[in-house]
């Protein structure tokens, strides 16, 4: 008898507290959450030598979800969830669409999810994370708040905009090499000066 009472208790549950929520995975709500390149290095396919702008050249850019419980605020914590690229040339650049109500996996409705937008250039490997070789262009946003909707007609959650909990666009610079510092390399040879004067003692 207890075990048809849970039976029952659990089928009453709503199907929203397991089914998984949508959000605007978009920039385009507002102008400001433009994405864009800064820099005076190489830039990507599609720009100008030396240029600062909007990203830009269709599909040179992939952009990451990364989801994590509410109120995570280590990066390393985030797992990717959807993944788009980014938009043509002209008025589109700076933008990309990976849906106006994207079901996001694990992120049930209406359970609020710690967010983080990662961008990256295509050409620098398949995941942020992987897009480290130098003069790859790539940028993370703050982290946000976002509430999935109802993919059966409830409004998605919004993740661009200036409200409490949302992002703005991301600002995409290159990787640069590591060069030691100077004090790093002297102290370096003066390592490899004992050693040889230690070996020509004995």
């Amino acid at each position: 008898m207890k075990k048809l009472i849970a039976l029952i208790a659990l089928a009453s549950l709503p199907a929203g507290a397991f089914a998984q929520g949508t959000v605007a995975f978009a920039n385009a709500q507002t102008p400001d959450s433009r994405f864009t390149t800064n820099s005076t290095a190489t830039p990507p396919a599609g720009q100008s030598a030396n240029a600062s702008g909007f990203m830009s050249g269709t599909a040179q850019f992939r952009i990451g979800l990364y989801t994590a419980p509410q109120g995570t605020v280590d990066p390393n914590a985030f797992t990717l969830r959807l993944t788009a690229t980014n938009s043509a040339l002209g008025p589109a650049a700076g933008l990309f669409s990976g849906g106006g109500a994207a079901v996001v996996p694990g992120a049930p409705i209406g359970i609020t999810v710690a967010f983080q937008i990662r961008a990256w250039q295509i050409a620098g490997g398949a995941t942020y994370e992987l897009a480290t070789a130098p003069g790859v262009y790539r940028g993370v946003s703050a982290i946000g708040q976002v509430t999935p909707g109802d993919p059966s007609g409830g409004a998605p959650g919004v993740l661009f905009g200036t409200s409490a909990g949302q992002v703005l666009g991301i600002v995409m610079t290159p990787n640069v090499s590591v060069v030691p510092e100077p004090s790093s390399i002297a102290l370096g040879l003066l390592g490899l000066g004992a050693i040889a004067l230690f070996r020509r003692r004995k």
